[in-house]
Parts: structure tokens; sequence; C-alpha cells
């Protein structure tokens, strides 16, 4: 276009040079000039119409693929994605562990998670969601068992790496895993909330603001959560609801199937059973009770939990060895709280008390701090101290406290990538104050998408 506009610029001087009915010399230079401007003029516009062109097509474009989206979101509903991967790597440090010298192991693991939620757009079901969680990972770091030689995972009341736990499940093996799959349907504006399918007990039991995230928080068992509670905890067939009749109160029930754990070594053995096969047979049972007080912006929870594990347990003597013949049941009651303190402080406290006579740990109790941005320039960075301790039964020959203390340092790089490093000590490991303290450090790596 500027080519031809050019063109006739050329032609109009060279006529104009050589006709005589035009202008004079004089005047030729000035006509010259304001044909180039008129054309620069005409350019100019003809940008400006192309652009709008573009503009207007990239809306349209726009806009039909809002159609389009709208139109599946309303036919289909809509899909979410998910995921993450964590990468550790823990070393540990002792000396002697039950009378003799102790291995210390340490290692690299990963775990990685694909969630996938579908809010379907369908009759019956739009009040509802799907949930599906894919699991891979491998590594167990300093919790480590076998291969002989005594090692802190033998001995401890409560491990030292929770993120490992869904890798050792089934065998540590890294392939995929389908850990989660389940429905929820929520009735009067989500007050009401009933979730079947397969998913875990603490779903719904002792969660914690400051204390109940492996991946992003504490990694410590005793301060992710109650560690006998734990040990029952299963990815499992069950239904849970929980009911939230005002802002400051919600209930939760949960009724699940087991493949009794604690039966594994004992003279029970033979009771044990897939968690797939006769659901309701001696099924897990809890719940709890929140109370979610405001003061003014600072937000806290209450929370009071009471579970059973129905099945038979065989009782422990003084040395920690099963009784023949003596059974009992497997049950717990526990606190867990969180409060923020002000927009940059939190405190957080569990409690626990289980049933002595086929657990070691009679109660236990942990709590402490939740910092956030606490240094300059670096808002969402967060530093997380606690302190725990796990109490025996007086029976039991070694009945010392366990105790744990555990830091760690968020770095927040972007909202998609975190480093963490991680220190922990125990005190008396088992319970016996004979044994000499066991040390653990972990440097993390968090990708989440």
């Amino acid at each position: 276009m500027k080519k031809s506009l050019w063109f006739l610029t050329a032609f109009i001087w060279i006529t104009a040079s050589y006709s005589p009915g035009m202008a004079s010399d004089h005047n030729l230079p000035r006509e010259i000039q304001a044909l180039k401007e008129r054309i620069e003029g005409l350019e100019q516009k003809l940008e400006e119409q192309e652009s709008l062109a573009k503009r207007q097509i990239a809306k349209t474009e726009t806009k039909i693929d809002e159609k389009i989206e709208g139109a599946l979101e309303e036919r289909f509903g809509t899909l979410e994605i998910h995921g993450g991967a964590i990468l550790y790597y823990q070393e540990s440090r002792t000396d002697e562990l039950n009378g003799e010298k102790a291995d210390s192991p340490s290692g690299a693991g990963f775990t990685a998670d694909l969630e996938l939620t579908w809010k379907p757009a369908l009759p019956v079901v739009e009040e509802g969601e799907f949930y599906v969680r894919i699991h891979a990972g491998n590594g167990t770091g300093a919790d480590r068992t076998g291969g002989g030689g005594i090692k802190p995972a033998d001995v401890l009341l409560a491990n030292l790496n929770t993120i490992a736990d869904d890798n050792s499940d089934e065998g540590d093996d890294s392939g995929l895993r389908l850990l989660e799959a389940h429905y929820t349907h929520h009735f009067f504006d989500e007050k009401l909330s009933i979730t079947g399918g397969k998913a875990e007990q603490l779903g719904f039991l002792d969660d914690n603001a400051f204390a109940n995230d492996e991946g992003k928080q504490f990694i410590g068992k005793p301060f992710v959560n109650n560690s006998v509670l734990d040990s029952e905890n299963e990815f499992t067939p069950l239904i849970g609801v929980k009911f939230t009749p005002v802002e400051l109160l919600s209930l939760s029930l949960v009724g699940a199937s087991t493949s009794r754990p604690h039966v594994e070594g004992s003279p029970l053995a033979d009771s044990s059973k897939s968690k797939y096969d006769n659901l309701f047979s001696t099924p897990f049972l809890g719940a709890q009770a929140t109370l979610s007080p405001k003061f003014g912006e600072l937000a806290g929870n209450y929370r009071l939990y009471g579970w059973y594990a129905g099945y038979d347990h065989s009782k422990l003597d003084a040395d920690r060895n099963f009784i023949d013949g003596e059974t009992g049941k497997g049950w717990g009651l526990g606190i867990s709280a969180d409060q923020q303190i002000t927009d940059k402080i939190g405190l957080f406290g569990r409690f626990g008390w289980n049933n002595k006579d086929v657990y070691v740990v009679k109660w236990e109790a942990s709590g402490g701090l939740n910092l956030k941005g606490m240094i300059p320039g670096r808002a969402e960075d967060e530093i997380g101290i606690g302190f725990a301790g796990l109490v025996p039964d007086s029976r039991f020959t070694a009945d010392d406290p366990e105790y744990h203390l555990e830091a760690y340092y968020r770095i927040a790089v972007s909202e998609n990538l975190a480093f963490t490093p991680d220190l922990q000590y125990v005190w008396n490991p088992g319970g016996d104050s004979k044994n000499d303290g066991v040390f653990a450090g972990m440097v993390r790596a968090e990708f989440s998408f």
C-alpha cells in the first residue's frame, strides 16, 4: 500500500513539472509536501483501521471461546486438575538404641500426586463433586526399617517422616496408585455434605490449620496427627458426613471399613482382612465437633473428637509383648486447636488419650507456633516450631515420655515452588531414657500446579 502511494506522489510531481497549466515552480514544493502529509495521514488511518479490525477479531474469538466453554460447563460441569510433587532428602543421626549400636538411615525420596475434581452439571448430581487422587512415590528417608540392625523407626513411638507414609503403604512401590476416589453431595447450600467412596478417616477427624499438612508444614508424626489415631488410619471405603448448621459450629461423622492393622504379628493375625471385604464388620467409627469463633479477623478452631476401632486388639504386657487370649478394643479421645493471634502469628495444640491396654502411648500432647511473613520482603514465608510429648502407660518397663522438637522454615519462591529445611530432635526414643537421642534433618522441595 505504501509503495503505491509513493508511486502516485512521484507521478504527480513529474506531471506537474512538464504541464504548463500547473502551478508555478515556486508553489510546487509546498503542494508536494501537502500531498505527502495527506498520504501519511491516509496511511496512519489505514493502520488504525487494521489494528481495530484485529482487536475486533480477537474479541470475537474470545467471545466464541467463552460461549463454547460456557456451553460445555452448562452441559457437563467443570473439571479442575491440580497436582504437585515433593522431593526430599532426609538424614538421621543416633548412637545406641535398646542397648545396641544403631544404624542412622538417610536417603532421598519423592511423592507425586494428580488430583481431579469434577463438578457435574447433570440432573441429580449437580450439587455434588467427584474427586480422584492418583499417587506415586518412593523413599522413606530416616524412617527406613529392615536390612539388619536396629533403626530409629524400629523404636520410636512416633516416626520422623510422615511424607513417606503413602509410599510405604504397599511395599514402597513407586508405581501409580489410586489413593482416593469419592463422591461428595452437598445439601442446603453446603451446610450438609455426605461423602462416599475411598478416602481416609483423618479427612473427618483431628484436622488443624497449622499442624496437619506434611507437604507444607511439620513432617514429624506428632505434629501432623494423633499418632495412635494415625496408626488406625487407612485409605479405605467409607461414608463421612459434615454438618454446619451455623458458621460457628460444625459436626462430622465417619464410618469406615478396616483391614484391622493392629492384629499384624499378634496372636490375632488370622483375623486380619482386606479393607474391601466385609465392609461393615467391626468398622472404624469417629465423630468430631468443631467450634470456630472469630475475634475480628482472627480465626480459631477448637475440635473435640472421639474414635472407636471395633475389632479385637491383643493386650500388651509390661515388656510390650502381646498377651495371648487377652483382647480389648481400640479407642481414643482427642482435642485439636488452632488460633490466629495476629495476622502473622498462630498457635496450635493437640491432645490425645488412648486405650492404654492395647496401645503403648496412653496420652500425648503437642503445641507450637506458626509465624508467617516475619522477615521483611518475605510475606509468604512460614516458620513452624513445635514440641510434643508421648507418654507410655506406667505399667510398661520403659515408661519415660518420648519428647519431640521440630522446627522448619518454608521459603516460598513463588506460588508454585517452595523449599523447606527441617530439623527434628527426639529425647528418650521409645519411651526409654537409656536410649540415645535421635537427630534428623531434611531438605524438601515442593512443586504444584
